[in-house]
């Protein structure tokens, strides 16, 4: 068959030509000896020499490198065209560059049914990885979080995310029944992680590095100065105040504010930086390889005196010892550090700077003549008083720096007499140091007589004497160590019997990990000195605490594989956990997944010429989920001073143990969670287009309950989490890929998904009062939607408040009859009557008892990608977009309710109802108890479409790089986050509520140079 479009080149120039229709080419060549380059997508690429020949022909093979490609899976490696079950390998290529401060960002978009939250956002913030659709319902302990298994350990998040891409090989995701080989830690899905070990040959040295800009996506949009003061008229005026009240700002006031506004968001907001670096040599003989690579991130904040860093190192030699015995080293660390603000005042909570800078009101100047304002009529104890800039010039901080180092070594073993079989052992120490320091202060803040007719203007002489504020007011030193080991020992097996292939594993592993962490504080830092506990002269408080845990598990895998065409797996693991009592400590979980691979049948093969690769799959695995507090199946107690037994007369009561207010419960063990999955995988059109869906079933059963709302309210106790639940969880995957080429020097990349996944309880805890009503959640899924008030309409004009009430008499809204300016909802149900049950509606609109589920969904549950690049000579884009839909968005609960004279709210509410501006787009700001509630006038658009990231390449030619004594180079350009395609809020950006930090933009100029 005559193949068009093929690439024919001549090797060693730039010189070449494209395949015709009829799979004929020309070609003028200077002598007749060169040799050509055939190469098409799909197929091999091929060299010829033309030897003086002026015609031949040549016969294209299928190539098959991505089915050839090897993947990490569980406890090894396997070929993607045997997979059997739901295993997403990650495309390193595509994250290599990314300047991000965490793995789990860098994933972001990348797989279908692995979503990434966060991590473009404060520095330091890492995001978070989940797996298809997690569900926890314990309250000690439980994660919606995958296993991580670096290496073959299993490690933590933050071990995942100190990773730089640089010094990984591979990550793949398994999302079915291939995460149950790790048995009782599985049930949420396991990352594995291969990182890069040396190959033999001369010394290769490669250099990676980026510096670039970030800064807000969009900062939030509030009212400014002027319009909070008519606001705030507009709402004294509906109240009733008279006319000279001196609540209102009068007109000079309006005009001083329209004047000199304040913003103090942006006087704090600034770009900031960030940078990576990263360096790595490999090389080595046939008898010992090495390697190892060093980087350094750094982002600081757009806010000053906030930032993270991290550094990671890794050495690592692979040495035959002898022909049959070989070992292996690898040493790795890394140091990260954490600088944020220390934000106690109005509670502590790292948003509190985004928050007091959005609230304040903008007509209130942060200083008067360089001193600091009390913002009038504040709470000196809430963010109403908060400032921000004091407690930034205070050096307030929350900071923590953790180091951890690793040794792992094996050594494995060719055992002689039975071949194919291989002996290795394994064993990992890892030693994690944290160091966690917070220091705040009082600091000084200032009254002033006020100006203006209402005197609402600050900027008059100093009252008084300085105001002291307190943001914590304390030091607080979080010491910690981490002491963990694994110990694996294994049996591998590998034999080809003609056309049938057998391999298998048998091991062991064994783990602890032991913590000791104390807290120590101390109150009453002296102001303006050192941020030392020595320089503090309150109270001094210390508190240790100690923990230890361990796993024993036994294990083993088969597969099995027929002439490529018929694949069995079938997988078995006994686990032990200390988080649980003797008798419910151990747990066995098995998986079984088959796969067929009809592209190989003979009738397929002679059929179906379009269709290159055609396997089904299905898997069923039992996974656990031990992530609960340890030790709950005991009594616990505390030791207190004056609390022992008394004997005789009036003597001293010496120390007793008292139990806590905590039962505790033998009984518990892991969530079981038997899993189903069925795929499908094609490549057409002589590898193309690439085809893949998936389907998955989750039964979790035996989950970890915190029963609540069940339990009798006089058991006077804690009570301790149960295995009660039942939830199943469902969904699909479905991913396309299609790769050309345009000519010889033009070749596209497009890779898209679409996956969804929801789930049903089955038994769960029903609050008292909810069971059979409208809020029962048994038969329903976890998300039932948005509740609240169903919506009608806005009051404009007392005529239509008089029409409606002579329709429905007696109406009321939470009480209130109705006014011009107001939202008024649907009557759904009348209050309940003595059975429980609501009656029928009433005409009036009660508060909780008119809601209603008003959306099928709140979340988003589908979720797209569309990932693009393309290559044209020496340059290379790509593109990675991605959104979600199916959801329904709401404004958030602050943004909702009323502004005040101390608290700013976002600019939307300048066109709020008056009666001068009947038609506007919000209610009157004085009905706050009847607008700020949940209901569907307050309804968004859920959907999102945004490109994650942008990559633009330049690789310089090869011989022009090795004419510069350089293997390659190239610069690139990325962006993060650059571009939004829809928004349907006009006063914050898609994702993220307004008052927290917002999602950053970053682009970043980088180099690559490889010697």
């Amino acid at each position: 068959m005559p193949l068009v479009g093929v690439s024919v080149a001549i090797k060693g120039t730039s010189s070449g030509t494209v395949t015709d229709a009829k799979g004929v080419f020309r070609l003028n060549l200077p002598t007749g000896e060169e040799t050509l380059i055939f190469s098409s997508v799909g197929y091999k690429t091929q060299e010829v020499a033309v030897a003086k020949r002026t015609n031949f022909l040549v016969q294209m093979e299928d190539n098959d490198a991505a089915l050839d490609e090897v993947v990490v899976v569980g406890y090894g490696t396997q070929k993607k065209v045997s997979l059997t079950g739901a295993v997403a390998p990650v495309d390193m290529k595509a994250i290599q560059q990314l300047p991000v401060g965490s793995l789990s960002a860098a994933l972001q978009g990348q797989l279908p049914g692995v979503n990434v939250s966060g991590g473009t956002g404060r520095p330091g913030d890492n995001g978070g990885i989940t797996v298809r659709n997690p569900i926890v319902l314990a309250k000690d302990g439980g994660t919606v979080r995958p296993l991580y298994v670096i290496d073959n350990v299993v490690r933590t998040e933050d071990d995942f995310n100190v990773l730089d891409a640089s010094e990984v090989e591979a990550i793949s995701v398994l999302k079915d029944a291939a995460a149950a080989i790790y048995g009782a830690r599985s049930n949420q899905g396991v990352v594995v992680v291969a990182t890069k070990r040396g190959k033999a040959g001369a010394p290769k040295v490669n250099y990676s590095g980026s510096i670039g800009i970030t800064d807000a996506i969009r900062l939030p949009s509030m009212m400014n100065g002027y319009e909070q003061a008519t606001y705030l008229n507009d709402y004294y005026r509906t109240q009733g105040k008279p006319a000279n009240d001196p609540l209102y700002y009068t007109q000079d006031e309006l005009d001083h504010f329209r004047n000199n506004n304040y913003n103090w968001l942006d006087m704090a907001w600034k770009p900031a930086t960030l940078t990576r670096h990263a360096v790595n040599v490999s090389g080595g003989s046939e008898r010992a390889t090495y390697y190892a690579g060093v980087s350094y991130n750094y982002q600081n904040a757009n806010f000053d005196n906030i930032n993270a860093n991290k550094w990671t190192f890794r050495a690592s030699t692979d040495i035959k010892v002898t022909k049959n015995l070989r070992a292996g080293f690898i040493l790795s660390g890394d140091l990260s550090q954490r600088r944020m603000y220390y934000l106690k005042q109005g509670g502590e909570n790292a948003e509190n700077d985004m928050r007091g800078l959005l609230y304040t009101s903008q007509f209130n100047p942060p200083y008067v003549n360089g001193l600091p304002v009390l913002q009038p009529g504040g709470n000196q104890n809430n963010l109403e008083s908060f400032h921000f800039f004091e407690i930034q010039r205070s050096n307030n901080y929350t900071a923590t720096r953790n180091t951890g180092l690793n040794v792992m070594a094996n050594l494995e073993y060719d055992i002689p007499f039975i071949k194919g079989l291989k002996a290795r052992v394994l064993y990992s120490k890892t030693m994690d140091n944290s160091f966690g320091k917070q220091y705040g202060t009082r600091y000084n803040v200032y009254n002033f007589s006020m100006l203006g007719e209402h005197r609402h203007i600050v900027g008059g002489d100093i009252v008084g004497n300085p105001i002291q504020l307190r943001n914590g007011d304390q030091i607080r030193l979080n010491p910690g160590y981490v002491d963990s080991y694994q110990f694996n020992g294994y049996l591998n097996y590998d034999r080809q019997f003609g056309k049938h292939h057998v391999s298998g594993i048998a091991f062991f592993e064994q783990s602890e990990r032991r913590t000791d962490m104390l807290a120590g504080l101390r109150e009453n830092p002296i102001i303006g000195g050192l941020d030392n506990m020595r320089y503090a002269t309150g109270a001094q408080t210390a508190e240790e605490t100690e923990t230890e845990a361990g796993t024993l598990s036994y294990a083993g895998r088969i597969n099995y594989n027929y002439d490529d065409k018929y694949l069995a797996e079938v997988a078995l693991r006994y686990d032990g956990s200390t988080n649980f009592a003797p008798e419910y400590r151990w747990g066995f979980f098995p998986s079984l997944s088959l796969g067929w691979v009809l592209s190989e049948e003979p009738f397929f093969k002679n059929g179906v010429s379009f269709v290159e690769f055609l396997k089904i799959r299905g898997s069923v695995g039992l996974s656990g989920g031990d992530a609960t507090k340890p030790y709950n199946w005991l009594n616990s107690y505390s030791i207190q001073v004056g609390k022992g037994a008394v004997f005789g007369g009036n003597s001293d009561r010496p120390l007793g143990v008292v139990p806590n207010n905590i039962m505790a419960n033998r009984g518990i063990r892991w969530d079981d969670n038997m899993k189903y999955n069925a795929g499908i995988d094609a490549q057409f059109f002589r590898n193309r287009l690439s085809f893949s869906l998936d389907g998955f079933y989750d039964h979790r059963y035996n989950m970890l309950t915190a029963l609540s709302s069940s339990v009798p309210l006089t058991v006077g106790a804690t009570l301790p989490s149960e295995n009660f639940s039942i939830v199943n969880g469902f969904g699909f995957e479905l991913s396309l890929g299609y790769s050309d080429k345009i000519n010889k020097d033009w070749s596209y990349k497009i890779n898209t998904f679409l996956a969804w996944s929801d789930n049903k309880r089955i038994r769960v805890d029903v609050e008292r009062g909810k069971l059979g009503t409208y809020e029962d959640p048994t038969g329903r899924s976890t998300d039932m939607g948005l509740q609240g008030y169903v919506y009608e309409g806005m009051f404009r004009s007392q005529d239509e408040v008089d029409r409606y009430l002579e329709a429905n008499p007696g109406y009321t809204i939470f009480g209130v009859v109705p006014k011009p300016g107001m939202l008024y909802y649907k009557d759904i149900r009348g209050p309940k009557d003595a059975s429980g049950q609501f009656t029928a509606p009433d005409g009036k609109i009660t508060k909780d008892v008119d809601m209603d589920f008003l959306t099928p969904k709140e979340d988003n549950h589908y979720n797209f990608g569309f990932n693009v690049s393309t290559t044209y000579k020496s340059f290379t884009l790509a593109a990675v977009m991605g959104g979600s839909f199916g959801g329904q968005a709401m404004v958030e609960g602050s943004a909702r309710s009323r502004a005040r004279p101390t608290v700013n709210r976002p600019s939307f509410w300048t066109d709020h109802w008056t009666p001068e501006n009947p038609n506007a787009a919000y209610p009157d700001p004085f009905y706050e108890d009847s607008y700020s509630v949940a209901s569907s006038f307050w309804f968004r658009n859920s959907f999102s479409f945004a490109m994650r990231n942008l990559n633009i390449n330049y690789a310089l030619p090869a011989p022009v790089a090795k004419n510069m004594g350089i293997s390659s180079m190239s610069v690139f350009l990325v962006a993060i986050n650059p571009i939004n395609f829809y928004n349907p809020y006009t006063y914050k950006t898609y994702q993220g509520a307004y008052d927290s930090y917002p999602t950053i933009r970053s682009f970043s100029l980088g180099l690559n140079v490889g010697f």
